[in-house]
Formats: C-alpha cells, sequence, structure tokens
C-alpha cells in the first residue's frame, strides 16, 4: 500500500466529512441535548427490545443499572422518546433531534465480488423507501469513497445505489484452500507438530478425553489433494501464506474506510445510526494466525463513541464455496467456522457501537433491514451522574443493565465525558 493510496484516501476522508457536516451543521442547536437538573447529569442512549426487535416502554430509571470503568453510576431519569412520523400531533414531545432520525448507509463495495452486491443493494434501496419522510439518510460507499451527506431526498440514494459494483478480487487457490485453512497454515509457525519443524508423523487426536494433539493442517490438504507428491507441503504453505497477505489487503482496504467515515461522522451533532451491508471481513479466530487486525475492533468502538453513533451490520453470507465439484464437501463445523470468520469481527465491533449483527444467509436482506427499523425506531435517553474522574474527555467502558427478563439492551460500550465547562 503505497504513500500515495493513504494520502488520497486521507484526502477522500476530509471530503466526505466536509460534505457529511455541511448538511447537517445548521441543525446543531436542535441536536444537542440539555438536561433541566439541580444535579450534574450527562446523556446515554439505550435501546431496550424484545425478541422481535420491538421496542420496550414504560421503565423507570431505577430499572437501569449504569456503570463507567466499572463503577455504578446514578441514573437519575429516564426518558422514552419514540420515533413521530410526519403528522404526528405537535403536542407530544419531540426528541432532542427534532422529528426525524439521521441513518448512514455505508456499503462496503470491497467485500462483494461483481454481481453478489446486487441482492442486498435492493433491499437497502427498499430500506430508503420505507423510512419515513421526517427521516434524513446519508449514503457512504468505500472503498470507492463515493458518498451523500445526510438528506430527506431519497431519489439521489437510491440512484447512486444502484450504480454500486463489488470490487473483491475472488480468491483463487489451486489446492482448493478454504478460509478457515488459510489462517490455520499461517499459524504453523508456532505448531510443534507442523510439517515446517517436525518430521510428518503426526499424532493422531486423542479419543479418551486426554490432550488433543493439532494435526498439521498442510498434511491434510496433502492427503486431499496431492498425497502423491513429496513437495506438495511446501506449496500448499506458500499458497497459504499468498492468499493470507490478499486477505490481509482487502480487509485493511475495508477497516480504512470504516475509520473514514467514523471520523467523518464525528464532525456531525447529534444521534445517528449506521447501517453498514458487507459480505464480511475475514480476521483470523487464533491469537497466531492471519489475517490479524489486533485490537482495533476497541479503538472503532471508541470512535463511534465520539461520534455518537451506532452501528448495525447487515452481514450477507458470501463465503467461497468448496471448489470443484469433485472435491468433498467441507463439514457443518467446518462451514460455521468460516462464516464465523467473516462475521465475528464485524459482529463485536457493532456491539461495541451499540447495535448489532444482522446474518443474512440469502436473498435482498429485507428482513435486516425491516428490524433495523424497528428497533431504531423508539429509545431511551438516561440521566447519568457521572463522577467528577470520568470528566477526561477519555473514552471510558460503558456498561448498561435493564431490571427485565426476555428483553435485549444496545448500548454502546464506551462513552466520551468531556470535562466540566
Amino acid at each position: 500500500m503505497t504513500d500515495t493510496t493513504e494520502r488520497r484516501r486521507s484526502s477522500r476522508a476530509a471530503l466526505v466529512a466536509a460534505a457529511l457536516a455541511a448538511v447537517c451543521v445548521v441543525a446543531a442547536s436542535a441536536q444537542q441535548t440539555v438536561f433541566r437538573s439541580k444535579v450534574d447529569v450527562i446523556a446515554v442512549d439505550v435501546q431496550v427490545v424484545d425478541g422481535d426487535g420491538n421496542p420496550i416502554g414504560r421503565i423507570g430509571p431505577e430499572s437501569f443499572t449504569v456503570t463507567i470503568n466499572g463503577q455504578r453510576r446514578k441514573v437519575v431519569s429516564a426518558q422514552f422518546i419514540a420515533q413521530q412520523p410526519n403528522g404526528a400531533d405537535p403536542a407530544e414531545p419531540a426528541p432532542p433531534e427534532g422529528r426525524g432520525r439521521t441513518f448512514v448507509l455505508a456499503v462496503d463495495s470491497g467485500s462483494f465480488e461483481v454481481g453478489s452486491e446486487r441482492a442486498p443493494i435492493e433491499g437497502a434501496q427498499t430500506f430508503v423507501q420505507h423510512l419515513d419522510p421526517s427521516d434524513r439518510v446519508g449514503l457512504f460507499v468505500y472503498p470507492a469513497g463515493t458518498s451523500i451527506a445526510p438528506t430527506m431526498q431519497r431519489a439521489p440514494i437510491t440512484i447512486t445505489l444502484g450504480r454500486v459494483v463489488g470490487q473483491k478480487d475472488p480468491l483463487r487457490s489451486h489446492y482448493n484452500l478454504r478460509p478457515f485453512e488459510i489462517v490455520d497454515i499461517t499459524a504453523q509457525t508456532s505448531n510443534p507438530n507442523s510439517f515446517l519443524t517436525a518430521a510428518r508423523n503426526i499424532t493422531s487426536p486423542t479419543v479418551d478425553g486426554g490432550p488433543q494433539v493439532e494435526l498439521d493442517p498442510v498434511l491434510k490438504i496433502q492427503a486431499r489433494e496431492c498425497p502423491e507428491d513429496p513437495d506438495c507441503p511446501s506449496k500448499i504453505y506458500s499458497e497459504g501464506i499468498q492468499l493470507a497477505i490478499q486477505l490481509e489487503r482487502q480487509v485493511q482496504t475495508s477497516l480504512t474506510g470504516l475509520e473514514a467515515l467514523l471520523r467523518a461522522l464525528e464532525r456531525i451533532p447529534g444521534r445517528k445510526a449506521v447501517v453498514l451491508v458487507s459480505a464480511g471481513l475475514l480476521v483470523s479466530d487464533r491469537t497466531d494466525g492471519r489475517p490479524d487486525v489486533g485490537d482495533i475492533a476497541r479503538a472503532m468502538g471508541q470512535s463511534a463513541a465520539r461520534a455518537n453513533a451506532t452501528v448495525y451490520t447487515v452481514h450477507i453470507d458470501k463465503t467461497p464455496g468448496v471448489g470443484p465439484a469433485s472435491q468433498k464437501a467441507p463439514g457443518s463445523s467446518e462451514m460455521a467456522r468460516d462464516r464465523a470468520l467473516y462475521g465475528n469481527w464485524l459482529s463485536d465491533f457493532s456491539q461495541a457501537a451499540g447495535g448489532r449483527l444482522i446474518y443474512v444467509p440469502v436473498g435482498t436482506a429485507d428482513f435486516a433491514f425491516d428490524r433495523i427499523l424497528r428497533e431504531t425506531s423508539a429509545y431511551y435517553l438516561l440521566g447519568v451522574e457521572p463522577a467528577a474522574a470520568d470528566r477526561d474527555g477519555l473514552p471510558r467502558k460503558l456498561g448498561v443493565k435493564v431490571n427485565r427478563r426476555g428483553v435485549s439492551v444496545r448500548s454502546r460500550q464506551w462513552v466520551v465525558v468531556p470535562p466540566k465547562g
């Protein structure tokens, strides 16, 4: 990745930030939440939903438990704020942002191969048409950098969505390597039973409850693909490393685009819901495997807190196939691991950002977009009394629980409490 490419991406992020901020800055004063209280409180927004994603109302402040860096803080108030469509009774209190929500559709076109993006894009277009007229919606497509600032106009969004094309380079493997096999191959330097560090007399896993010895994945693949070729293990290993490098480039491109979006959203006041449409982000489930992105989910969750953004991910299952028809199909546990490799990081990030990942095995994802509309139709604005030590402007771990059975709580896992003015 060249310095020129990085500079272009930084410039693109700045332009996106300026464009997005320009539309919304006029509403800044309306989007600031003010609590009139005898005590100093901060606002914490929380969604409480049932199993179908319907918001649950009539919960008082005494039912909420809020912690900052593990220390309990007093919940002074709990205001239930429901979406009010155009035509609602003007006597009813409006949300702090005014009537209407702010959505940003984020499409990771780099996660889709050409043609595989059509069904989810159609679902996103339907989502836009189902928004209330008072809602604002923006668009950010990465890595292309296409962006539209949040607006009440629907036509520019749906037309631009229709022009999105998948940009992912397919994985081409001579030895029909699956994602989980690539991860395991890259971890071989730490496996004492690897063909790289030991002879080929690999011990089989025990079946009597004793410790299980890890089989060398390279040798397992050799038995499947090229049992008669003594040089095959080194070729398989080399291909696995090359594919891991390709995957890491794809992951880094996606993360760069997502980081640019979050930085841009920091400049737009008010509460925002990001709807991320992605075919997945393959990240190793092993500490010694690749692709490895470290602790970036934590950092990006903190960025979402600074941006006052909740992130929902619509994960479209585009797990690679099993290769030629002659190849034995992987077992259900192997398929499940492949899917998890593509979805786990996005799920962790979405939860850290106060939302969730919705898995879509096939189709246009209409059910996922409909659920997001339901879940975001109402939320609680909690007035929380911080400690003096909380007011340092740094991200702090936030925990929110509610004393209700059978409900789910959506809350960002980080909060930034500004110094007292």
